[in-house]
């Protein structure tokens, strides 16, 4: 029997293109991988996937977490890696961590340790302890306490913790660029979530062009491995799910403060730390922490450093690879790219042959298309359309309800 095959392999707890790099990165070494979802993705049709389990239902809340104990305690998984690769999973596995520590090798960390990550307020007062700028940030109690805040417009509302304002309106943020439409953009929000969630920031102008992150390895809160990269490009471009085009570049004046951040948190694992240059104050302003695999963990890799790896290595006590970091690539995610070069087009922020320039120029490495592992990239098309299509029915279906108000000319930012 290979080495390989006698280590333990990893059971990830989603199936989008962020877990797809996981699965290649590890399944091209050997190791072992099962996906769990409860919507197949582009993971879930790549050849190193050894098991596929579907779960009907969120993937949250005790149910969920007792379907993974039963499946722990299975012989054939003992002290396999358990891997979270959505927001809501790495919750439920951090607020849960002791008792699934019992059946998994966890790579999450407990709460305690994660809510200056997840918890948008945590992270805030992390970074003003720290002496970290943020955008400026408002939490009213309800709606009278908002209309005696004195916000600067354009703003956003966001929620602090719950991913729901992003499954129930597949939006990050709700702007605003007066107080009556804060309001009714308030009103929205308290429709899908609770007022403790709700949080207001002033927008940072600008667009992709300022949008710059850490991505790192770290142990114990020190920085074992890490780069720097331009998020160019994201769609939807004013508020993004998710980024579409990110070019690794050197930044060296986000790294001390990144540095900051992980020792206060004393954080072990893979991470990326988003920042957004305010031209205004010419000061990089702290956005988000993402304490699972992001969007463009593949670019890393291509880049040289393989921080799955490096982290199934680091939770296994293993050696850790050895890497070269080269800042000569790109990654695309052309499935929501080309939509977001549409948008930046009719915006006036870019023409059609500019967009074209930066496809061309340079080395391209893509989110899902890999010669070697082909299928997922045609199922993601077909997953994306699918998903898109059942959206469209459900919003038919449902009785009309306040929408958000779109603000077209507002500058790409958050």
């Amino acid at each position: 029997m290979r080495q390989a095959e006698r280590l333990p392999g990893a059971v990830l707890l989603g199936s989008d293109f962020k877990a797809l790099g996981v699965i290649r990165s590890l399944g091209r070494r050997g190791t072992r991988s099962v996906v769990i979802d409860n919507t197949p993705r582009s993971a879930w049709f790549s050849r190193y996937v050894v098991e596929r389990r579907r779960w009907y239902g969120p993937m949250e809340g005790e149910r969920f977490v007792e379907y993974l104990l039963t499946l722990g305690q299975n012989p054939r998984y003992a002290g396999w890696l358990l891997i979270p690769n959505q927001d809501e999973v790495v919750q439920l596995v951090a607020r849960h961590h002791e008792a699934l520590a019992t059946c998994f090798t966890l790579v999450t960390q407990d709460w305690e340790t994660l809510k200056w990550a997840c918890d948008k307020e945590c992270l805030n007062q992390m970074a003003r302890e720290l002496g970290i700028p943020t955008p400026v940030t408002w939490y009213p109690r309800d709606e009278d306490d908002l209309a005696a805040l004195d916000i600067v417009y354009p703003a956003i509302i966001k929620p602090t913790a719950s991913l729901t304002l992003q499954r129930e309106l597949r939006i990050k943020a709700l702007p605003a660029i007066n107080a009556k439409e804060m309001r009714a953009q308030y009103r929205v929000a308290l429709g899908v979530m609770s007022p403790d969630q709700v949080m207001i920031q002033e927008i940072i102008p600008g667009g992709g062009s300022q949008q710059f992150s850490v991505a790192a390895y770290a142990r114990d809160g020190e920085i074992i491995a890490a780069m720097t990269a331009r998020r160019t490009r994201q769609y939807p471009i004013d508020y993004g799910l998710s980024s579409s085009f990110v070019e690794a570049r050197e930044i060296p004046d986000i790294l001390d403060d990144a540095r900051k951040l992980l020792a206060y948190m004393r954080l072990t694992g893979m991470v990326e730390i988003e920042f957004k240059r305010d031209p205004r104050a010419s000061v990089n302003k702290l956005l988000d922490i993402n304490v699972r695999p992001w969007g463009w963990h593949t670019l890393a890799i291509a880049c040289g450093l393989d921080f799955p790896y490096m982290q199934y290595c680091d939770t296994l006590g293993l050696p850790m690879p050895d890497s070269t970091l080269r800042y000569d690539y790109r990654w695309l995610r052309a499935i929501t790219d080309i939509p977001a070069g549409i948008q930046e087009a009719r915006a006036g922020l870019t023409t059609p042959i500019t967009y074209l320039r930066t496809l061309i120029a340079g080395k391209t490495t893509f989110s899902v298309f890999d010669w070697r592992d082909p299928i997922p990239v045609i199922m993601d098309v077909g997953s994306v359309t699918i998903r898109a299509l059942s959206r469209m029915r459900k919003i038919a279906r449902r009785a009309p309800t306040p929408t958000p108000i779109e603000v077209a000319k507002l500058s790409p930012g958050r």
